[in-house]
């Protein structure tokens, strides 16, 4: 077997620093990233792979929880007991 190189050329256009979202975009952007992830759930019941469906369902949860914080300015576990592992 050979010896591979990997060549990596410096990024010559420099990107600037992101901004902040406004709350609407934020918003847009998360609701378009909950249908991404809801349309890939449902593929992966589909497909019958379980632990791909766990995973994308956590994911999903987790995407509501940033919407429903950002909505409500509180913590959206907070009248639950997060002391004690499942």
């Amino acid at each position: 077997m050979g010896v591979f190189e990997i060549v990596v050329e410096p990024k010559v256009r420099r990107r600037r620093g992101r901004r902040a979202q406004s709350g609407r975009k934020r918003a847009a952007t998360l609701f378009r990233i909950w249908h991404g992830v809801r349309e890939l759930l449902d593929e992966a019941e589909q497909l019958g792979d379980s632990e791909l469906v766990h995973f994308l369902a956590v994911a999903q949860m987790l995407i509501e929880e940033k919407t429903a914080e950002l909505q409500a300015d509180q913590p959206a576990f907070k009248s639950i007991d997060t002391s004690l592992p499942n």
